[in-house]
């Protein structure tokens, strides 16, 4: 007989494996295999045998169970093409097991695809695997992380009860260490890095994993590591049930195949699998969360090491052995070990939980430090696009939150304005502290949205000078803007008590609407007046959410501080006035002051993401996810879409703001935002729609209409793009970003000459102007093969830059430099400039172009140091470049079957229009003509993204010459009459080149094919 687990033979009469201590041994041709420590009263998430296949794939969800008496199992009667419930149709099989089947699903409902995870039929009528199963789902929906799989609901349908969940389509841990032995350090490190992340999210909830295993680590084909199979996790208050039965028990209850699903249910929940477990469970004894600490170590000793400190130990002694001895540090296993690295598995091991790690952040501290992602990560996040301001409109609303619990109403959007009120109460605390209140409290009903206040002031400033939001001027803006109703009021006092008076005035006809008033005891009491004058008003503008519910709900998301709302509100202004620290000052009074104010660490988190501070940001948004109890459905949505955006998972963002959508239509915050994500996605015409229905809301609203241009310019739509440009200077000539897209736009469409005018416009308005206006007029001059021209406009601009202090700006002008002097043929000179630029930084959009440099200048080794630099960043994009960088350097050697091989790994992690480009040449060179072009047309499909090729709103249009030419090339070998053309579009633009290879060669290309097509005479 073969091990179930381990694969080694076993003898018939053993009870258990003598390599693994597997319990079960299964014959050699059996179809189905028992898994180590697996609880059969719930169906793993992890490897094993997909029995829909031959050969097994990668997959999300696939370990079968099969108990020892097996005699009684029957499959869940569900086959590919079958649709459970109306609304799941069966794709295939994932795994079989002792408590029934997981398959592979699409919900056709939302449209994505599932895992469902099915409880047998004789199964679900236990009461006890009914509570499991609903323990599972409780526990694993509050853990909500990138790195944690998702559970979305538990139902029954069509007489079958399952649980839906998040398909990852990837292969185990477990399947890489049987493939690989081990993995590189760096590699084990990061993987394992990932997997605290996840597991952080459920210690956060007071959830204990207690089962992490290979087997439930799943890596899918992006490098993303998810945790699973949460089903074994408790909550740390009722951690100690099994010690009830005492450490005697455990031999027996682990060996006995009788044992009832209840047994087994209480074993498996608090024992987990043997080898991986810690030296308190061994004991049976109670464990917290640093008992998942010590397996973390395991495992990453196991793939640094390529084997179990523990060897080849029967079950039971392998109980007492993880009970009482001390494991060997891996440096002695593996002398290559970095001493450092060994100090962290080693003080994760301890036997004694107060020796180890007493939290996971200390551990993720201590991994980040070592892999360099906690300086790097902080230093070289970049975000700082216009284009990001956008997410800013998240914080638009207040922690005053009331939640509709009443069916949505079908409803024409509502736009509302929030004038100043009129404090009379000589109390300073009450200075624009109810209305933004009062706003969010409106925003309770799906069909209301409040129109920002702070961009309201903005406006009226350039309008007439004025600071002051009072009701003429409110209304004036209301116009303006498109926004329908305009909301007055004054707060005075009365005896003791305060009054809040206001009006809802239709802000067209100056119509009163509504009109309330209501009173306060305290000033602290002013939330509840407010509420109750909500009610109101959304009573009257049509919302049919009863009055009690809206009440009920501002007793649990309304703060108890005044001067908590006030320096929130405070921030709000800030925020809006680009004073970002001394809004960061404001937000962290407000939680000092409400530490539960959830709102305000994601006020925080943004500014910190805006301003390349992601490590910071990344905490602020986590302590507001961990108040999303105090949000309503409207902020929850914001807060975790805002989160994913900065941790660029943007299929969840999409997933959070177009829920966000539907539930809330009227949120132009949320459809900017969705448009925001669908944009760094790459899915640029989604961005475009998006847009176009934020800017219908609100069709003169700057912000808006920049993005709405931006998005045009990325989708290769640039006569929208020069149209919304000018348009939005129309409205503000100052708005120095439209220049830029105006600029880059006009020279895209062939209109040098315009974008170099435009360019030159800018230069007036500020030093970031001038800065912005040098690296236009510079692209120019590249994208024309004029160097000389581009290094004159650069020089002084980057002395400007550096008196200036802005480095980042500099490095940026100084990867031109670097492009001039190669097209000049000084390669020294080319060297030196991209050694500036890259000093000190981690980003793709300084560390790509560079590495391009050192290899035309003969510098692979150089090259391939920027692209190790980007391998050790998490984000796709940088991972995608460092790819790209490989792929360039294997060009070079002419080895182009392996540079295609290396394109297409960089094109599965990020869809990058630079990757395009490359792959069609390594085509091209390699002679696979019909694939060059498919590459390089989709280069010329989607050229608005080398408009910004890194996304980032920098002018980089001449990444875009070179492609006429290459697909002059692959026409020519598919013998297409289109080659000429292409060659002479390419020869047009660099008409004015003195010293371009690959305009002598078009040249030369030309004149064969020209040739060729002359009648013989």
């Amino acid at each position: 007989m073969l091990c179930s687990t381990c694969k080694t033979e076993v003898p018939k009469s053993a009870s258990q494996c003598p390599a693994c201590g597997s319990a079960t041994p299964v014959d050699a041709d059996a179809t189905q295999m028992f898994v180590e420590g697996d609880d059969p009263t719930r169906m793993s998430m992890g490897g094993g045998e997909d029995l829909t296949q031959a050969t097994p794939e990668p997959r999300g969800w696939s370990k079968p169970f099969t108990p020892s008496d097996a005699t009684g199992y029957r499959r869940t009667s569900l086959t590919s093409g079958s649709i459970l419930g109306g609304r799941y149709e069966i794709l295939k099989t994932l795994g079989e097991g002792g408590m029934g089947s997981v398959f592979q699903a699409h919900d056709n409902e939302v449209d994505r695809i599932v895992a469902l995870k099915v409880i047998r039929p004789e199964l679900a009528g236990n009461a006890e695997i009914l509570r499991r199963f609903r323990q599972e789902l409780v526990l694993a929906q509050q853990i909500t992380h990138r790195n944690a799989v998702r559970i979305y609901d538990l139902a029954v349908a069509d007489g079958v009860r399952f649980i839906s969940m998040e398909y990852i389509e990837g292969q185990e841990l477990k399947q890489v260490l049987d493939k690989r032995g081990k993995v590189p350090y760096r590699e084990a490190a990061d993987i394992m890095l990932q997997v605290c992340y996840g597991l952080a999210a459920a210690h956060r909830q007071g959830i204990v994993h207690r089962d992490l295993k290979p087997q439930n680590i799943m890596i899918d084909k992006h490098g993303r590591v998810a945790v699973m199979d949460f089903g074994l996790a408790g909550s740390m208050e009722t951690a100690a049930l099994l010690a009830q039965a005492g450490p005697a028990a455990v031999p027996s209850l682990l060996s006995s195949t009788t044992e009832t699903a209840a047994s087994l249910t209480r074993v498996g929940s608090l024992l987990g699998t043997p080898r991986y477990m810690s030296p308190e469970q061994a004991r049976a004894q109670k464990i917290d969360l640093r008992s998942d600490l010590f397996t973390v170590g395991l495992i990453l000793y196991e793939l640094t090491v390529g084997k179990m400190p523990t060897g080849n130990l029967g079950l039971t002694e392998l109980l007492v052995d993880r009970g009482n001895r001390q494991i060997k540090a891996p440096i002695e296993a593996d002398p290559q070990m970095p001493r450092s690295l060994n100090d962290i598995i080693v003080r994760c091991v301890q036997l004694d939980p107060a020796a180890r790690y007493q939290t996971i952040a200390a551990l993720i501290q201590d991994l980040e430090l070592w892999l360099g992602v906690r300086k790097k990560q902080a230093a070289s996040w970049k975000m700082l696009s216009v284009l990001a301001v956008l997410v800013v409109l998240l914080v638009g609303s207040v922690i005053y939150s009331f939640r509709s619990k009443g069916p949505a109403v079908a409803h024409a959007p509502v736009k509302i304005l929030i004038s100043d009120f009129n404090n009379q109460t000589g109390n300073p605390v009450l200075d624009g502290t109810l209305e933004p209140e009062l706003s969010t409290a409106m925003e309770g009903a799906s069909f209301i949205t409040s129109y920002n206040r702070g961009n309201a002031r903005k406006t009226l400033a350039k309008l007439s000078g004025a600071t002051k939001l009072d009701e003429n001027s409110a209304r004036l803006i209301a116009q303006r803007e498109g926004v329908g109703v305009v909301v007055t009021g004054s707060i005075a006092k009365e005896g003791s008590k305060y009054v809040v008076s206001a009006q809802a005035i239709d802000a067209r006809t100056n119509k009163v609407i509504d009109s309330a008033s209501a009173t306060a005891a305290t000033p602290n009491d002013l939330n509840k007046a407010v509420a109750r004058i909500a009610a109101g008003f959304r009573k009257a503008l049509g919302d049919a959410t009863p009055k009690s519910a809206q009440l009920a709900a501002a007793e649990t998301f309304s703060s108890q501080s005044l001067e908590a709302s006030q320096q929130y509100a405070l921030a709000q202004e800030l925020q809006w006035q680009g004073k970002w620290d001394a809004a960061l000052q404001a937000y962290g009074r407000s939680t000092e002051l409400d530490p539960g104010l959830g709102r305000a660490y994601a006020g925080m988190a943004v500014i910190l993401a805006n301003t390349g501070r992601k490590q910071d940001a990344e905490k602020n948004f986590k302590l507001a996810l961990s108040k999303i109890d105090r949000m309503t459905d409207r902020e929850k949505y914001r807060t975790r879409g805002a989160y994913y955006l900065m941790e660029r998972d943007y299929d969840k963002a999409i997933e959070q703001f177009k829920a966000l959508e539907k539930q809330f239509p009227a949120d132009s915050a949320g459809i900017g935002n969705l448009a925001l994500a669908e944009f760094y996605a790459r899915n640029m015409n989604g961005a475009v729609d998006d847009e176009r229905r934020v800017v219908a809301i609100y069709p003169d609203n700057v912000l808006y209409l920049n993005n709405y241009g931006l998005f045009a310019m990325y989708a290769g739509d640039f006569d929208t793009a020069i149209r919304e440009s000018q348009r939005l200077l129309e409205l503000n000539s100052g708005f120095e970003k439209a220049y830029i897209c105006l600029g880059i736009s006009q020279l895209a469409k062939g209109d040098d000459a315009a974008a170099a005018d435009t360019y030159k416009k800018v230069a007036v308005l500020s030093a970031w102007g001038a800065s912005a206006s040098g690296v236009g007029l510079a692209d120019i001059a590249l994208d024309q093969g004029r160097p000389d021209d581009a290094l004159s406009i650069l020089e002084p601009a980057v002395r400007a830059d550096l008196a200036a202090k802005d480095t980042s700006r500099a490095a940026a002008k100084y990867i031109m430099q670097a492009q001039a002097w190669l097209m000049k043929g000084q390669n020294a000179k080319a060297i030196a400039a991209a050694d500036q630029a890259v000093i000190g930084s981690t980003d793709e959009s300084l560390l790509y172009p560079a590495a391009m440099v050192f290899l035309e200048a003969g510098k692979s080794d150089k090259a391939m140091e920027l692209s190790q630099k980007l391998s050790q960043r998490l984000e796709p994009d940088p991972g995608a470049y460092s790819k790209l960088i490989e792929a360039e350097v294997q060009m070079k050697r002419k080895d182009y079957r392996d540079a295609v091989r290396i394109f297409q790994d960089a094109q599965k992690i990020s869809d990058t229009w630079l990757g395009r480009l490359g792959l069609g040449r390594a085509y091209l060179e390699a002679g696979a003509f019909p694939d060059a072009e498919t590459e390089l047309d989709a280069c010329v499909k989607r050229r608005g993204e080398a408009s910004s090729v890194f996304l980032d709103d920098e002018p980089s249009w001449r990444y875009y010459a070179p492609v006429d030419y290459y697909l002059g090339r692959a026409r020519e070998g598919l013998q297409s009459p289109g080659a000429a053309e292409s060659y002479r579009n390419y020869l047009k633009l660099r008409e004015k080149s003195a010293n371009d290879p690959l305009a002598a060669d078009a040249k030369k290309r030309l004149r064969s094919l020209e040739a060729s097509e002359s009648p013989v005479r």
